[in-house]
């Protein structure tokens, strides 16, 4: 979805946005609009999936057998999850913030000005606040706070989860045992814990919450839009990043990954060798 949407974010006085370029792109503007609403949508799938992993990584410390719930024939439940998630947050964004005239003539010299784009040949999902009326009134839009509760109660859910089963898990990992490598084991787990719950709030659930309230306020955050531009597509690369740094047979693994792919690679150029060398000796023979 980010390849094919290419999505920037940002905001302008009491709107909040996504915006895709339609230019040299043949797509009707209500598919393009839909597929702007589902690349949002991708957010809810991603907070529901770090609240998914972290009740599975708690029922996996907590040694009781409650993980069995995650056998095969329960999984479809827990993948169920997180599309729903991600259903809600279109489907708020399609029908709350749609694109209309009165947003387009307030976004649209602001989208010229800084990515040098025409709003009549973009699509987007947007959050405007406070629209002017036909008397140049600004007037708060209650459809658009309405969206805004929606969005902030999506994301309430997973992060109390996020807090909540964070907060056991760590008073289950100092149960371990405390040989040397229980204590070790705890340790690694421990700082793992701590990164993998750190990373999502500060890089997801904080800054989005900023830039979705803020708005309402008119005050300028493009500069934490335009961060998040990135961050949105680079988070699901930085998640696994703790596990494989903290936990060391996650480390040794990938070290023997990559020293076996060396090491293949160097036996297959001996390989490619050994006939030439044949050769020449059968020549000079």
């Amino acid at each position: 979805m980010d390849i094919i949407v290419r999505p920037i974010i940002h905001t302008h006085k009491s709107a909040f946005f996504m915006i895709m370029d339609l230019r040299n792109r043949d797509i009707p503007l209500d598919i393009a609009g839909f597929m702007v609403c589902a690349m949002a949508g991708c957010f809810g799938v991603i907070i529901y999936g770090i609240a998914i992993h972290f009740i599975y990584r708690y029922f996996a410390v907590e040694r009781q057998g409650r993980i069995k719930y995650f056998d095969k024939k329960f999984l479809p439940f827990w993948f169920l999850i997180p599309l729903l998630g991600g259903v809600s947050w279109t489907l708020v964004s399609w029908f709350l913030f749609p694109m209309t005239t009165v947003t387009s003539a307030y976004i649209g010299p602001d989208l010229a000005e800084a990515f040098d784009l025409d709003i009549n040949r973009s699509a987007y999902a947007a959050a405007l606040f406070f629209a002017p009326d036909p008397n140049g009134q600004e007037v708060f839009s209650q459809k658009c706070g309405l969206g805004l509760v929606f969005y902030l109660l999506i994301m309430a859910i997973p992060f109390s989860i996020l807090i909540f089963v964070g907060i056991k898990s760590i008073g289950k990992i100092k149960e371990f045992p405390s040989s040397n490598y229980g204590k070790g084991l705890q340790m690694q787990l421990y700082k793992a814990l701590i990164a993998q719950t750190v990373i999502p709030v500060f890089l997801l659930f904080a800054p989005f919450g900023v830039l979705f309230i803020c708005p309402i306020f008119e005050i300028d955050c493009k500069s934490l839009a335009t961060i998040l531009t990135f961050v949105y597509a680079i988070y699901p690369v930085v998640d696994p990043l703790p596990i494989l740094f903290f936990v060391q047979n996650y480390r040794n693994a990938l070290r023997e990954f990559f020293y076996c792919c060396r090491c293949q690679k160097k036996m297959s150029s001996r390989v490619n060798i050994a006939p030439e060398e044949i050769s020449r000796d059968a020549d000079s023979n």
